[in-house]
């Protein structure tokens, strides 16, 4: 009996930090295929004149890119964009917080598109594993492309907020 308990405690200590590890791999993984959702989004939304969109659907773990389309000159229907596959996320991977231009979203299930005023939103989601380990993950609407910001990261990268330079005066400084 004590043997059995010596060689479980060892299989333990040697089990636990490789999961642990795996886990951490899929969550950098997802992070970076949902950065890649992100970067897609607004590239097409800032060369093409028509709407993109974002959408979770919680059913399927699924994240889409969509682009509107016009059909047959009439209509125009939601298809999926080309460039930017499908990603779905691992069983204990979720999205624990979605705003978009300040206001909250279900995290469960959303759709988020571009406006036909050319003023891309204001993304912001949380992703994270059942460990608690996760990152955000921001599209600022002056931005070129997403800003991930991993928990414990020693060195985050800044998320640089819009100015107004009329409003601070920087209007009438020599550049």
């Amino acid at each position: 009996m004590i043997i059995a308990s010596v060689l479980l405690v060892l299989l333990g200590t040697m089990l636990v930090p490789r999961m642990s590890g795996i886990a951490r791999g899929e969550l950098d993984v997802a992070v970076e295929g949902v950065g890649t959702a992100f970067a897609a989004f607004a590239f097409t939304e800032s060369t093409d004149q028509k709407l993109v969109a974002l959408s979770y659907t919680a059913s399927n773990r699924r994240l889409d890119v969509f682009q509107l389309r016009e059909t047959d000159g009439k209509t125009s229907e939601w298809r999926p964009l080309t460039m930017a596959p499908s990603l779905i996320l691992p069983e204990f991977i979720e999205f624990t917080r979605v705003t978009v231009d300040g206001a909250a979203l279900d995290p469960t299930d959303w759709f988020i598109s571009s406006s036909s005023s050319g003023l891309r939103p204001d993304i912001r989601i949380r992703i994270e594993s059942e460990t608690g380990d996760g990152a955000d993950i921001a599209l600022l609407p002056h931005g070129l492309g997403p800003v991930i910001v991993r928990d414990g990261d020693p060195d985050p990268p800044y998320l640089r907020e819009r100015t107004d330079l009329a409003e601070i005066g920087a209007d009438r400084e020599d550049w």
